[in-house]
């Protein structure tokens, strides 16, 4: 076995390692947070249409629009991403 087939078999790992982070550093750490960190919405389909897709911009698709949005409250919204953090 060499490097490049234990990194190739680790590389699953490391996703969910790298998003784990991302989530708790999120979550912890004031100074990691963008803009609208808190923002949320709910769309009533599996796979929601962005309005920069292809299929939309040619007029073969309409944009999804969420059913609900809404920002969380601090609090909660530190719990969420510390949760899901530390989930991963």
């Amino acid at each position: 076995m060499n490097t490049f087939g234990v990194l190739f078999k680790c590389l699953p790992c490391f996703g969910f390692v790298g998003f784990g982070l991302y989530f708790l550093l999120t979550g912890l750490v004031p100074a990691w947070r963008e803009k609208g960190w808190r923002d949320w919405k709910l769309y009533d389909t599996d796979q929601p249409r962005d309005s920069n897709s292809w299929l939309v911009q040619l007029g073969f698709a309409k944009p999804t629009k969420p059913i609900a949005e809404g920002d969380f409250d601090e609090k909660s919204g530190i719990l969420f991403y510390s949760v899901v953090g530390t989930f991963f």
